[in-house]
């Protein structure tokens, strides 16, 4: 059984195209691909998975944060700018 559908938007049938555009509020062009995908319903983490895991995302930042305290300063935003650059890039 297939979960992901990705389709050039050019080949899309009418009726299909109509109603990504209408989900998406803005007519597509002929060059974009559409994804779809579809995904299992599952119950919402309880409060308590919910509050492991903020924790755990708290420490891991602090982790990195208490990292980062031992580069330079004057090394730290040619860091920052060559990050920067490397999510520029990824975007299309």
């Amino acid at each position: 059984m297939q979960n992901i559908s990705i389709q050039n938007a050019r080949d899309l049938r009418h009726d299909a195209r109509a109603v990504v555009e209408s989900l998406l509020g803005r007519k597509l062009s002929e060059e974009e691909q559409v994804a779809v995908m579809a995904f299992p319903v599952h119950p919402a983490p309880s409060e308590e998975e919910r509050k492991t895991a903020a924790l755990r995302l708290a420490e891991n930042l602090e982790a990195m944060a208490e990292s980062a305290k031992r580069v330079p300063e004057d090394e730290m935003e040619p860091l920052i700018d060559e990050a920067m650059e490397q999510v520029r890039q990824r975007r299309p």
